[in-house]
C-alpha cells in the first residue's frame, strides 16, 4: 500500500524494470526507494523483497552525492537483534559497493566510517538508549538493571499478596463485593489473574492509568439509549458493519457460481433471497437496529436435488461458502446479542462497582510493583517504553507535547525507517 502521492512525485504505472546496484526493481518498488517527502508505509507479501527496498533506500539516501544524509542521521530500527545485526551488514555492503565504484568520494568514506555509529536497533534497544541518556529527565536510578521473567514473576507474586492481604485486612466492603463478583466460591486466585491479565493489557497503551480510569465509564450508562451511545457501541456498529459485508461479498460470489453454465442453479433462488436479507441489514446504522435485524435473518435448507450437468466441485464449493457466512452470522449473533439490550444496560449497571473496585486493585497494583522495582533498581521491558515515552513527551492532562529531549532528536534525526513495523504496537 502507498498513500496518495504528489503529482511530482508520481511515476510512470506499468510493469517496467530498473536496474540499481546490479539488483533489479519493479516499479512499484523503485517509487518506494525514491519517494520523499511524505510518510510511507509499504506493504507486500513475505519474501517480495521489502527489506531489499528498504536496505536500497537507505543506501541511496547516504550516498547521494547531491543531498547527502549522514548515516547516523538515520534510525533505523527493526524487530529482532538478529534483523536489526542483519540490516547493518546488508547496508554495510551496499556502502563498500558504492565505495568501490567512487574510491575517491570523501562522503562515501565518512559514510563506511559513521555506520558504526549508526542507530541500527530494535525499538526496544532504543528506549534503553534513551533511558541510559536521559535517566535525570525523569528521575531513574543510573544503575538500574533489566529484571529478568523470572524475578518480574517473583514479584508479581509477592505484590499480589500483600495487595489482597491489606484490602482484607481494610475490612473494604466494596473489594469483598468484588471479589464475590469475580470469584465464585472466593478463590482469590481468579481475581488475582484478573488483575495480572488487566495489569498486562493496560500497559500495552501509551498512559496504562489514565486508559485504566477512563474504563469505569464504560459501565456508567443508566439506559438503552445511552448505551447504545456510547463510544463502545459505536464501535460495535461499524465493526458488524464491516463483517456484514464481508458476508455479503462472500454470499455474492456463491450466487455468480450459481449463475454458471455448471453452476449449482438449483440454490440460485434461496441464496438470492438470503442476500437480500443480508443486504437489508447494511442499512442498519445503530446497534439498536441490528439487535432487531439480525436474530432476524434466517437461512433456509439448500435443495438436495441432483443434476449431473452441475460441477461438483463448483456446488461444493457453493455449499461450503454459504455454511461460511451462515456460520459468521451466527456467531455475530452468539457473541453480541445473546441478551436483550435491555439486559445488557442492566447488567452494565450491577457490574459498575465491581469492574470500577477491580481497577483501583489494578492500579494499586501497578504502583506497588513500580515501588518495589525501585528498591531493587530493576525495570522490564514494559518500564523501558514507558520510560522512554516519558523522555520523549510532556503530557498536562490531556495536552501531550514534545520534550526538550524530543525536539533535539528531531533534528538530528532525517527520517526514522522501520522494518517489520507490522509487528510492533506501533
Amino acid at each position: 500500500y502507498f498513500p496518495a502521492v504528489p503529482k511530482s512525485h508520481r511515476r510512470k504505472s506499468g510493469r517496467e524494470e530498473r536496474k540499481t546496484m546490479a539488483v533489479t526493481f519493479t516499479t512499484e518498488q523503485q517509487r518506494a526507494i525514491d519517494l520523499h517527502g511524505c510518510n510511507i508505509l509499504v506493504s507486500a507479501a513475505a519474501g517480495s523483497g521489502k527489506t531489499a527496498v528498504l536496505v536500497e533506500r537507505i543506501v541511496q539516501m547516504v550516498c547521494n552525492e547531491r543531498n547527502p544524509v549522514d548515516i547516523d542521521r538515520l534510525l533505523i530500527v527493526t524487530f529482532t537483534n538478529a534483523a536489526a545485526a542483519e540490516m547493518r551488514e546488508r547496508i554495510a555492503a551496499g556502502i563498500s559497493k558504492r565505495l568501490a565504484e567512487h574510491p575517491e568520494s570523501e562522503h562515501i568514506q565518512k559514510q563506511a566510517t559513521l555506520l558504526h555509529n549508526a542507530q541500527i536497533t530494535t525499538i526496544d534497544s532504543f528506549c534503553l538508549f534513551l533511558l541510559r541518556n536521559h535517566f535525570n529527565e525523569i528521575g531513574l536510578d543510573p544503575a538500574f538493571r533489566i529484571a529478568d521473567e523470572g524475578e518480574i514473576k517473583l514479584m508479581q507474586q509477592e505484590v499480589l499478596a500483600e495487595l489482597i492481604e491489606d484490602s482484607y485486612a481494610s475490612g473494604n466492603e466494596a473489594f469483598r463485593f468484588c471479589v464475590e463478583y469475580f470469584c465464585p466460591g472466593g478463590k482469590e486466585s481468579v481475581l488475582e489473574q484478573y488483575i495480572l491479565k488487566l495489569s498486562r493489557y493496560a500497559a500495552s497503551f501509551p498512559w496504562p492509568q489514565r486508559w485504566l480510569e477512563k474504563r469505569k465509564d464504560d459501565y456508567s450508562t443508566s439506559s438503552v439509549e445511552e448505551m447504545c451511545g456510547s463510544p463502545y457501541a459505536l464501535y460495535l456498529t461499524e465493526h458488524l458493519h464491516r463483517m456484514i459485508s464481508g458476508c455479503v461479498e462472500k454470499l455474492a460470489r456463491v450466487r455468480s457460481l450459481c449463475e454458471e453454465p455448471d453452476g449449482p442453479y438449483m440454490y440460485g433462488e434461496l441464496v438470492e433471497a438470503e442476500l437480500e436479507q443480508l443486504e437489508g441489514l447494511m442499512a442498519c446504522t445503530s446497534l439498536e437496529e441490528y439487535a432487531v435485524k439480525l436474530p432476524a435473518v434466517k437461512f433456509g435448507r439448500l435443495p438436495s436435488r441432483k443434476d449431473d450437468s452441475v460441477s461438483v466441485l463448483k456446488r461444493e464449493l457453493a455449499k461450503d461458502m454459504r455454511a461460511g457466512v451462515k456460520d459468521s452470522i451466527g456467531e455475530m449473533e452468539e457473541k453480541f446479542f445473546a441478551t436483550t439490550l435491555e439486559l445488557a444496560a442492566r447488567q452494565s449497571r450491577e457490574c459498575r462497582a465491581p469492574v470500577g473496585t477491580l481497577i483501583d486493585l489494578v492500579l494499586d497494583f501497578d504502583r506497588r510493583m513500580l515501588e518495589k522495582k525501585q528498591d531493587r533498581k530493576v525495570i522490564d521491558f514494559s518500564d523501558m517504553e514507558h520510560f522512554a515515552l516519558d523522555i520523549l513527551l510532556d503530557a498536562d492532562g490531556e495536552e501531550i507535547r514534545p520534550s526538550a529531549v524530543a525536539k533535539e532528536y528531531r533534528q538530528h534525526f532525517a527520517e526514522i525507517l522501520t522494518d517489520e513495523y507490522q509487528d510492533s504496537n506501533l
